[in-house]
């Protein structure tokens, strides 16, 4: 029987997301996009959720509540709808997720956006004693580290509770054995990778690989032909390999300069990269003939019909550039990344 689930994402990329589980999950019904979640109905099992990349977190559905008020009403009505939710088969969900296991400890994360007459604390707390009567007494409540996490997520007048299904790989990942600074989040490369129309037969570049997330990523996430990674970074190409290794990819990685690329022209089909923005390099001036060395090079190396997907802040920046060299911009998606806004570009040569 087809349930309830939710899924965390990073803001913007909800519909793609569900794109992605569309492509996977044979009966998978969307419910509702909210900002960061999607809300879906499916009989999958949960291991087949925890498939999905481009999401953060997947969510067994005890709650949904709209037209929640902001003053102390509300939080007898989280109470009441928690206390009322059917957490058996929410228990049951997670062990299948788990592998069997039986949770013995569980705690409340609360997240809380808007205007309210209550703390996020307050909040978590009419969950938390709902759970407290409701779930089985050999069950017991920690602060930290718990087996089982019901996450309340409150916004406006809106409110999600689910058990949490996913654990921090999903949205970490288990092969990023190293991290550089500002280093890509996976789901976002995944993103990335699932808008460039993967086929079998293409050859993928990432020209500033930095640990080598997004190769990795459009490795995992469907077939291919050739993966090429570099970067002007020793050390970061060499952390680019080691978490290839640990993904178990293989890939041709360099050390070089993206401005001149040893590559032939026309001899990559896909080009996925996180181009450097801000204070990563400097002055605006730098940026700027930066972003038109690069572009240059990328579109000497790119087939005709191949496509460069692109994330960067500097989205007016990236838009010249892209418009003074010919290119076309079949897609732009705004995302926002651990609170700072971006965009991911998709474009073509002329």
């Amino acid at each position: 029987m087809a349930q309830l689930f939710y899924a965390m994402t990073m803001p913007g990329l909800e519909t793609l997301a569900f794109s992605e589980m569309r492509a996977k999950i044979a009966d998978v019904e969307q419910v509702k996009f909210a900002r960061g979640i999607v809300l879906f109905r499916t009989s999958a099992h949960p291991s087949e959720l925890l498939d999905i990349r481009t999401t953060e977190d997947i969510y067994f559905t005890l709650a949904h509540i709209k037209g929640l008020g902001h003053g102390q009403d509300a939080l007898r009505v989280l109470h009441s709808a928690t206390l009322h939710a059917d957490l058996e088969t929410g228990l049951a969900t997670w062990r299948r997720a788990r592998g069997g296991t039986i949770p013995r400890t569980w705690r409340v994360v609360s997240q809380k956006t808007g205007s309210h007459d209550f703390r996020r604390m307050d909040a978590g707390k009419a969950v938390h004693d709902a759970l407290r009567s409701a779930l089985p007494r050999k069950m017991h409540a920690v602060d930290d580290d718990a087996d089982l996490e019901v996450w309340l997520w409150l916004s406006g007048s809106e409110a999600f509770v689910g058990i949490r299904l996913s654990d921090a790989t999903m949205r970490h990942r288990q092969y990023k054995l190293e991290h550089l600074p500002a280093s890509l989040r996976p789901t976002v490369a995944a993103a990335m990778g699932w808008v460039s129309q993967p086929t079998g037969e293409d050859t993928i570049l990432d020209p500033l690989c930095g640990a080598g997330t997004l190769v990795i990523e459009r490795a995992l996430l469907a077939p291919y032909s050739k993966l090429i990674g570099g970067d002007i970074r020793k050390e970061a190409v060499a952390m680019a390999q080691r978490n290839a290794r640990a993904a178990d990819v293989g890939a041709r990685w360099h050390t070089w300069n993206a401005r001149a690329l040893p590559l032939d022209a026309n001899s990559v089909t896909r080009i996925l990269t996180n181009l450097p923005f801000g204070k990563q390099i400097g002055a605006g001036e730098d940026l700027d003939k930066l972003y038109h060395a690069l572009i240059e090079e990328f579109g000497r190396v790119l087939t005709d019909d191949g496509l460069m997907v692109t994330l960067t802040s500097e989205d007016r920046l990236l838009a010249q550039v892209l418009r003074e060299q010919n290119w076309h911009v079949v897609k732009k998606m705004v995302l926002v990344v651990l609170g700072l806004p971006a965009s991911i570009f998709v474009a073509q040569r002329g």
